[in-house]
């Protein structure tokens, strides 16, 4: 077992010492290829002369990278600290949204990934944070051991995923940690979220861990290692298949979320979604949905019983909240007809999704305050 993991995970450093460099290069991906690949070894690879005939052959995720696409490579997954220093991007970032829900983007699976989840969602937690979005949008994979390290942190993940190589299959563990997300935690996935990505995915939703959120995924099962050589290129070979816990299919097949939604709409909806819940719960009441108001909207709310609305609570019980987000700075005030008239301080986002909160509370002149909360959504054209 442990010589399995070795091919999956480990790095290979290959010393060549022939005269003919080019030659002895094809030997040697010819020896990884008949050894380590999983696929179809060509029927003519003993006949093939040059590198990119080779690779030609192979499936479309194996690959020999120069010395500069490697260096850029490792860069990008936070395997070498000095070339990752220029890119400008982090690979994780971090937001509180509104309803005490932490939101952490991790654009890939890189070897620092685990460290870094946990001071973002220990960062969150003492914000306040008690749900957790995590987004996997765009993300295409990285490495293995760290997506099986991230799946520690969800409670009810026993298994990491099953994999089969030309050794033969085993099913994979997490790594486990002390620190767990909460059970209201949200996976956001799209058509590009790949590999690492989908085993994340599909883990979760085998073992009822997590509600993934969005597109089905682009369906990238398999797994690459690297085999290096001397000059700093690279093989990129691919050694093996994932499936779920469950051993369902993902490769060219895609993980299918939880909840289905459309494009560029995965965050708001489940954002909404989880307010909607809250509200709910502590028996808020829906109004019907504003749609498509105008992104310079002024809301007026009118009430059954006389209301001091000039008290200085009045601007802490309503709020407009953007979904995806946070609340957004507006102005309250009274008009001549008794109504409360709220106005955003900037337009609204066009085709940006909001919720107007009244908060229980609201001060009426009897000294009586309001019992019941109310809460509408909003689309603005």
């Amino acid at each position: 077992m442990k010589q399995l993991q070795a091919i999956l995970f480990a790095f290979i450093a290959i010393l060549l010492f022939s005269p003919s460099a080019e030659a002895a290069r094809v030997d040697d991906i010819k020896f990884f290829v008949e050894n380590y690949y999983y696929g179809k070894i060509p029927d003519n690879l003993d006949s093939m002369k040059t590198v990119d005939e080779v690779i030609d052959a192979l499936d479309e995720y194996s690959r020999y990278l120069s010395s500069d696409e490697y260096t850029f490579y490792m860069a990008a997954v936070g395997a070498d600290d000095q070339a990752s220093a220029h890119l400008d991007e982090p690979a994780i970032t971090s937001s509180m949204l509104y309803g005490n829900v932490g939101y952490i983007k991790i654009k890939t699976f890189s070897a620092k990934l685990n460290q870094e989840i946990i001071d973002q969602w220990l960062a969150l937690k003492k914000k306040g944070a008690t749900k957790l979005i995590l987004d996997l949008r765009y993300n295409g994979g990285g490495y293995v051991d760290s997506a099986e390290k991230f799946l520690g942190h969800f409670q009810g993940v026993k298994d990491a995923y099953y994999v089969t190589t030309r050794e033969g299959s085993q099913m994979v563990k997490p790594i486990p940690s002390k620190v767990k997300f909460p059970k209201q935690t949200y996976i956001l996935v799209n058509q590009y979220s790949a590999s690492a990505s989908e085993i994340v995915a599909a883990s979760v939703i085998d073992q009822n861990a997590a509600t993934v959120v969005g597109e089905r995924t682009k369906g990238k099962g398999t797994i690459q290692t690297f085999f290096e050589f001397e000059d700093g290129s690279a093989l990129k070979l691919t050694v093996g298949e994932f499936t779920g816990p469950s051993k369902t299919k993902i490769h060219q097949k895609g993980v299918q979320p939880t909840i289905k939604t459309k494009p560029g709409q995965e965050l708001t909806t489940i954002h909404e979604r989880i307010l909607h819940d809250h509200f709910a719960n502590n028996k808020y009441k829906p109004l019907d949905l504003l749609d498509k108001v105008s992104a310079s909207k002024t809301f007026y709310l009118h009430f059954t019983q006389p209301m001091n609305l000039r008290s200085s609570e009045t601007s802490n019980k309503v709020e407009l909240v953007k979904m995806g987000g946070v609340a957004v700075p507006i102005k309250t005030s009274m008009n001549k007809n008794g109504q409360l008239e709220i106005t955003p301080v900037k337009k609204m986002q066009r085709g940006g999704t909001y919720m107007l909160v009244v908060h229980p509370g609201l001060p009426g002149t009897s000294g009586r305050t309001t019992k019941q909360g109310v809460y509408s959504q909003i689309t603005v054209q």
